[in-house]
Order: C-alpha cells, then sequence, then structure tokens
C-alpha cells in the first residue's frame, strides 16, 4: 500500500528575524524541528504532490532545510514540487540558490517548485528603506544565480521559480484572526478535512494540508498559529511521536475525518 499526500507542510522553525504586525503565527519561538521528526514523516509518506516548506522565517534553519533535501533525496518519499517562501532579510544568497537548485533535482516533477520572496505594505510599515532595498537586491541576485548559473528559468507550470509574494492595497478584513491578527483580522480560519481517494492499492489524502508543526503536532491545515496548534486539540490529527508505521497515520487521518463529521 502507498500513501499520498497532496499537501504537506513542515514547519521548520519558528524563529523570526521580523516582527510583522499581520503575522498570523504570533510571537517568534525559539524552536527549530528535529532532524528525526523530519525524517520521521517523509518515510512514513510514500508520494507528495506539494511540499511547502514554512516557518518562521525558514532560512535561519538552513541545517532543516538540508535535513528535507537529503530525506528525498535516499528516502522512498518522492516529491513532486516543493515551495518556500523567505522575507530576504538575512540570506545567504548563494547558499540558498545552490539548495533550491539540488531540491528541484530531487522532485519529480517541479510543477509548482519555486523560492517566494514576501514584499507587501505590511513589511514595508517594518523596515527601513536600507533593509527594503537589501531584500529586493537579495532576491534579483538569487534570480540571476537560478537563471544564469543553474539554468532555472521557471517551475514546470510556467509561473517563474523565484516569485515575489505582495498584496498590495491590503485590508484588514483580509487577515486571519491568527497570531498577532487576532484582534484585528477580518475574518475567522475554518476547520478542514481530508478528501479520501483510492487506486490500485494507493491511498489519497487531499483537500488540505498535512501539517507538521516544530512541536511534533500533525495539524489539518496550516492558517493557524503556533498557540493554535500547540493547544487546539479539534484541530489534531496526532503527535508524530505516537506514529509507529504508515498504518498508524491513515488510521488517525480517518479517526480525525470521523469527528468533523459529528462537529
Amino acid at each position: 500500500m502507498d500513501l499520498t499526500i497532496s499537501n504537506l507542510v513542515i514547519e521548520v522553525t519558528r524563529k523570526c528575524n521580523m516582527n510583522c504586525s499581520h503575522c498570523l503565527r504570533g510571537a517568534s519561538q525559539r524552536k527549530t524541528i528535529p532532524d528525526n521528526y523530519i525524517y520521521k514523516i517523509l518515510q512514513l509518506i510514500d508520494n507528495v504532490y506539494d511540499l511547502t516548506i514554512t516557518g518562521g522565517e525558514p532560512t535561519l534553519a538552513f541545517d532543516s532545510l538540508e535535513q528535507i533535501r537529503n530525506c528525498v533525496i535516499y528516502g522512498n518519499c518522492d516529491v513532486n514540487s516543493f515551495y518556500m517562501v523567505t522575507n530576504g532579510k538575512a540570506i545567504n544568497v548563494e547558499k540558498l540558490a545552490q539548495w533550491a537548485w539540488k531540491m528541484t533535482n530531487c522532485c519529480s516533477d517541479n510543477e509548482m517548485s519555486g523560492i517566494g520572496f514576501s514584499f507587501d505594505d505590511f513589511h514595508t510599515d517594518t523596515l527601513q528603506h536600507r533593509q527594503e532595498a537589501k531584500r529586493y537586491r537579495n532576491f534579483h541576485r538569487l534570480q540571476e544565480l537560478l537563471e544564469y548559473d543553474y539554468g532555472i528559468f521557471d517551475a514546470g507550470g510556467g509561473a517563474n521559480f523565484t516569485r515575489k509574494h505582495s498584496t498590495d492595497n491590503w485590508r484588514a478584513d483580509s487577515l486571519i484572526r491568527e497570531g498577532r491578527a487576532k484582534d484585528w483580522g477580518g475574518r475567522d480560519n475554518d476547520k478542514y478535512y481530508f478528501l479520501e481517494d483510492s487506486y490500485d492499492d494507493n491511498i489519497i489524502f487531499g483537500e488540505t494540508e498535512l501539517y507538521l508543526s516544530c512541536s511534533g503536532y500533525i495539524v489539518s491545515g496550516c492558517n493557524w498559529s503556533y498557540h493554535t496548534i500547540d493547544n487546539r486539540k479539534d484541530i489534531r490529527i496526532c503527535h508524530i511521536d505516537d506514529i509507529n508505521c504508515q498504518d498508524d497515520l491513515i488510521e488517525a487521518i480517518r479517526v480525525y475525518n470521523k469527528e468533523q463529521v459529528f462537529v
């Protein structure tokens, strides 16, 4: 039996070098995901359509990024595409470019692969002009390295591999009431359940994200604060330490789905 997860999200760190007022995660924490959590989740799953690497600021946990790459290269999990967003404030551009290039070589089709940079009004308000200028330089330098040194021009779907994430004319009512936006965001986050499909002895869970946090909790969906992830049991599927084999993970997701039906 093969297990496929359509959208897997790995939270590699809760450290951050910015203090954005809109951040749905909340205050940063001095936590980085243990290597064995990364190894275990990628051993339990046979196929991942889209792997998202998140934080915190993920580039502050570069050893964890390398652990993910090594697990994909040498493990049994086939990853189609990966995606990661950085604020670009204090990155080693050459190191990140090399890592991204190696990750594309690990992935089977790179349909959605890429590195995103956060540029929007939220960030601009919290940065001095010289810091913002540095982030733009880092973005263009990374784009240059990937395109001309490594030959990565775009993702498989035709989008730019190195992409700008921006929100023009943002409004408070577009924000989820989580983390720092809990008291002034304009919309609530909903719980989600997984759609299960199967064919040829392959079980597929899709529709929402399977999110592995630094604290080891596996939850449904990705738009939650650290406090919610660690304390709200109704979004929790299990803790990774409680999973001993692939069948345990499948059963935990099914139990979670059943509980949502009666909520």
